[in-house]
C-alpha cells in the first residue's frame, strides 16, 4: 500500500509538470494565433489546435472585449485576456505541486510514525518473548576450584587444602542447603531457582573475602551447560566470580540485582571465543 502512495504522488507531480509543458505550447500557439490575427494570415499549421485557441479567446472576449489601434494595427484585448488565463494556469500548476508535495510531505510523516510505532510494539513483543524464554531458564550451576593463598603455601604452615575444602563445602551446604559433588577437579553445586541468586552470591562473596588460606575461583553457569561452565572455569580466575555471556544476560532479567556485572574479556578456545564476565559487589 506504502509502495502505491509512494507511486501515485510521483505521478501527480508528474501530471502537474507535464501540464505546465502543455501550458507553455499553448501560450507559445496563441501568441501566433494573435500574431495571425494581427497580420489577417492564414497559417493553416494551426488548425490542429484552433478550435481550442478559439474557445480561448472567446473565454477572454467575455471578459473584456475592447481593442487599441497601435502602430497600425488592432490589438483586441480578448487575445491579452486568454493569454493572461494561460499564465494563471500555469502559476496554478505550480500550486498544485506545492499542494501535492505538502501532503505528501503529511503522508510521509504519518507513514513513518506508523512504522515507529508499529516496530515500538514489534520491539516490545520481542522483548516479552525474549524476557519470557530467559525466565525459562531457572537452573543454574556452580563450580568452584581452590588452592593456597601464596603466603600460605609454605610447607611449614602445614596448611591442609582438604580440610579447608570441606569448611567451605559446610558453610555453603549451612548456608544454601546444596550439596557439592566433585567435577573436573574442583566442586559442583547445583541450584534450581536463577531468580534468588543474589542470595547464593551473598554467600560466594562472603567465601571471597574471607580470611581463610584458600584463594577461590568461582563460575557460575545458566542452564544445563556444564561444557561451558568448565570452558570458563579453565580459566582459573581467581578471587572472581565468573561467568559466561549468556548468564550475565540472563541475570540481566531478574527482577532485583544487588550484584552488578562487568566483562572481563573474550578468550579464544580452540575455534570458538569465549566472552566472560564477573559478578561485583556493588558498593
Amino acid at each position: 500500500m506504502h509502495d502505491l502512495m509512494v507511486a501515485l504522488f510521483k505521478f501527480i507531480k508528474s501530471f502537474w509538470q507535464f501540464m505546465k509543458i502543455v501550458i507553455v505550447f499553448c501560450i507559445l500557439m496563441l501568441l501566433f494565433y494573435w500574431v495571425e490575427n494581427l497580420t489577417g494570415g492564414d497559417w493553416g499549421w494551426l488548425n490542429f489546435i484552433r478550435g481550442f485557441l478559439e474557445g480561448l479567446v472567446k473565454i477572454g472576449d467575455s471578459i473584456y472585449s475592447g481593442s487599441l489601434n497601435l502602430f497600425e494595427a488592432v490589438f483586441e484585448f480578448k487575445f491579452f485576456n486568454a493569454l493572461i488565463l494561460l499564465v494563471i494556469a500555469f502559476y496554478l500548476m505550480n500550486l498544485f505541486i506545492m499542494i501535492t508535495e505538502k501532503i505528501e510531505d503529511i503522508y510521509d510523516d504519518s507513514w513513518r510514525a506508523y512504522k515507529k510505532a508499529e516496530k515500538k510494539i514489534m520491539n516490545k513483543s520481542l522483548q516479552d518473548n525474549v524476557k519470557k524464554e530467559e525466565k525459562k531458564i531457572s537452573k543454574y550451576a556452580i563450580l568452584i576450584h581452590t588452592a593456597l593463598k601464596k603466603k600460605f603455601s609454605h610447607k611449614e604452615l602445614n596448611i591442609n587444602i582438604d580440610e579447608q575444602n570441606q569448611l567451605m563445602n559446610k558453610f555453603i551446604a549451612e548456608k544454601t542447603g546444596a550439596h557439592s559433588m566433585n567435577y573436573d577437579g574442583g566442586f559442583l553445586y547445583q541450584f534450581n531457582s536463577f531468580e534468588e541468586i543474589d542470595a547464593v552470591l551473598d554467600v560466594l562473596f562472603k567465601i571471597l573475602n574471607s580470611n581463610a588460606p584458600l584463594d577461590y575461583s568461582i563460575c557460575i553457569q545458566s542452564g544445563d551447560n556444564l561444557p561451558q561452565l568448565k570452558k570458563v572455569a579453565d580459566l582459573k580466575h581467581f578471587g572472581k566470580v565468573t561467568m559466561a555471556a549468556d548468564t550475565a544476560y540472563r541475570y540481566k532479567f531478574n527482577t532485583s540485582h544487588r550484584y552488578g556485572t562487568s566483562q572481563i574479556g573474550i578468550f579464544q578456545n580452540g575455534d570458538t571465543t569465549l566472552e566472560v564476565h564477573e559478578f561485583k559487589e556493588i558498593l
